[in-house]
């Protein structure tokens, strides 16, 4: 059941992802979208182990790596407050993006762990 729920996610974040950087050909997608291939990694791997701590830390990688990236992309696509047009170089992020949201992905993973232990444990 998770399985196709979990696939129809990540197909429908990558191609809001897509849509939002507004090109019709862009190759940096593949890279901005590495949380989504980890995020799919960790759910997939969860879900053949069974493990309701995987599950939950999974679930906590994605929301936070996910999450965070689509935050900074529809930021972008808006220019809120500036991002896209109040510097030069401001496109920049974009090589950066990646990094920050496995970061705060791993954050999140862990967090998504304790709860998961937490929850295990009643």
């Amino acid at each position: 059941m998770h399985s196709k729920t979990e696939v129809y996610f990540f197909i429908a974040c990558a191609i809001i992802f897509y849509a939002l950087a507004g090109i019709a050909f862009n190759p940096l997608i593949l890279w901005t979208a590495l949380p989504l291939y980890l995020g799919y990694a960790f759910i997939k791997s969860a879900t053949v182990s069974g493990s309701i701590v995987k599950c939950y830390s999974s679930y906590g990688f994605i929301i936070a790596s996910v999450g965070f990236s689509l935050f900074y992309h529809l930021t972008w696509f808006f220019d809120w407050q500036g991002t896209k047009t109040g510097s030069s170089t401001s496109a920049l992020i974009f090589i950066w993006l990646p990094i920050y949201a496995v970061v705060l992905g791993f954050i999140g993973q862990f967090i998504g762990k304790l709860v998961g232990n937490f929850c295990n444990r009643k």
